[in-house]
């Protein structure tokens, strides 16, 4: 009976996702995630390298340098320092993936899990979008694009998003359109899961 409930809320939720922005779902092409106004890059360490060094001109997509954050700078080089010691098949649950506008090519932000998922089934998201493509429902139609990909993974049982600040109300209202419940919070953050 539990196996029957469980397969039913995976189908509920792949609904909401392909109702949301996934139409006819999100496919995979050449390593790329599509979904209806956007393509989801995965960055080799080669190219994560080269922004870490500021050589964002040497990656194939031009990224908007707005998107690139200081904080985004300090992810990188903990995502570079944990993905020298990993297979390289598993670099996708450690990356960012490129957030592509599929109008203009252009990158607008990165998205990307911080691991791959723990001994509870769960890996943690985070992401950054250039402020001129806010407001715009493009980092809830990434992070309902990645998530959709991540539960095509039997290990994979949900997704976190933990200390997002409070005052980050952009960031908040993304993880509530895309059906993530708050668990907790302190004075200053909010942190949520979304289980499969």
């Amino acid at each position: 009976m539990h196996f029957v409930c469980e397969e039913y809320r995976i189908v509920i939720f792949r609904y909401f996702i392909t109702q949301s922005y996934c139409t006819g779902g999100v496919k995979m092409k050449n390593g790329v995630l599509e979904s209806e106004r956007l393509l989801l890059k995965p960055l080799s360490y080669k190219e994560l390298s080269f922004i870490n060094s500021n050589n964002i001109e040497r990656i194939e997509n031009l990224i908007e340098s707005e998107a690139i954050f200081d904080f985004v700078k300090v992810a990188i080089t903990k995502k570079l320092d944990k993905m020298k010691n990993i297979d390289e098949k598993d670099h996708e649950w450690y990356t960012y993936w490129l957030i592509i506008d599929k109008s203009n090519q252009k990158g607008m932000g990165v998205i990307g899990f911080k691991g791959l998922p723990d001994e509870n089934g769960f890996s943690e998201v985070g992401y950054s979008i250039a402020s001129k493509y806010r407001k715009k429902e493009y980092m809830s139609e990434a992070l309902l694009t990645l998530v959709n990909w991540a539960s095509d993974f039997e290990n994979c049982k949900g997704i976190t998003a933990t200390k997002v600040l409070k005052e980050n109300i952009g960031s908040n209202n993304v993880l509530n359109k895309c059906k993530f419940k708050l668990i907790s919070s302190t004075s200053k953050e909010n942190n949520y899961i979304l289980e499969f």
